[in-house]
């Protein structure tokens, strides 16, 4: 991926007057629903991110209400979340596949250093990386969890000390997960969200965000006939992809929602051999 200096200056970006709202858990579990009947080729797929959001939702919901006194900019608050881990894990272990069933399972029944040391390392940049560079279950379970964590973070004001120039949240400092475009005047304006506390920041719309290439040679767009409202922003220098909601084509989309149900995309662009930015919940 490319150094900071490729990438065009937050100053130099669209602003977005009000960030948008991020979609209640109820509302992501809603669409999931309406999309797995759309769409039967992901119907698996956002079945078990319903399930997931519903677990989401009980942390969220258990965070709601307390207040939040640190210093520290962007805090993890390892006693208020830590008591939930367990059930939480335990619960991931009964709707995931193999792999994340066995881990959350083995982490549900380790001892509190061991879970403490695991949502620590995460959240200090620890990836978890396996062989070949992709992440491991340990990286999603962290994910999944820590997730409503970071959204009620971002929702209390609590940020970064200073956001970059790279193309990263300007809440969290995470890579994005989809970009996203809304109507704008005569046109369409394009934002980022988080791949963490779903925070959406202003992107430029002609701009790569893994390695800043501006050129519209070298950002070939891909949409699908069968659905018309996703498509794939990819980068023919890095060859990294974004998946891109139209909302000027479907205003009922729920981007995070929106992006799993388009499993078929991730599929086609890995034949093309183009890599996905970042990860989606379900590893794609």
């Amino acid at each position: 991926m490319g150094s900071d200096s490729q990438f065009p200056l937050l100053s130099d970006q669209p602003l977005i007057p009000e960030p948008p709202t991020r979609p209640s858990y109820a509302r992501r579990i809603q669409r999931a629903h309406e999309l797995s009947g759309r769409y039967p080729s992901a119907a698996e797929l956002l079945r078990y991110y319903g399930r997931l959001a519903f677990s989401q939702q009980h942390i969220f919901d258990c965070l709601s209400g307390v207040a939040l006194d640190s210093a520290n900019l962007w805090p993890l608050q390892i006693e208020l979340i830590l008591p939930l881990f367990a059930d939480f894990a335990r619960g991931l272990a009964e709707i995931s596949p193999a792999l994340m069933r066995d881990r959350a399972s083995a982490l549900a029944s380790a001892s509190l250093a061991e879970q403490e040391n695991f949502l620590t390392r995460f959240w200090n940049g620890d990836s978890f990386q396996s062989s070949g560079d992709s992440p491991s279950p340990d990286h999603f379970v962290a994910l999944a969890f820590l997730q409503p964590y970071a959204e009620w973070l971002a929702q209390s004001g609590h940020r970064i000390s200073a956001p970059t120039g790279h193309a990263t949240c300007t809440v969290c400092g995470s890579e994005p997960v989809c970009s996203v475009l809304r109507d704008q005047d005569h046109g369409a304006r394009r934002s980022l969200v988080c791949s963490l506390c779903m925070h959406e920041w202003s992107f430029l719309r002609v701009t790569c965000p893994a390695c800043g290439d501006e050129r519209f040679e070298s950002l070939p767009v891909f949409t699908p006939q069968e659905i018309p409202h996703i498509r794939i922003d990819a980068c023919d220098t890095c060859h990294y992809y974004i998946k891109t909601i139209d909302m000027t084509k479907d205003g009922l989309a729920v981007p995070v929602v929106d992006e799993l149900a388009s499993i078929s995309l991730d599929v086609w662009a890995a034949e093309k051999g183009y890599q996905k930015l970042v990860p989606n919940l379900a590893g794609l």
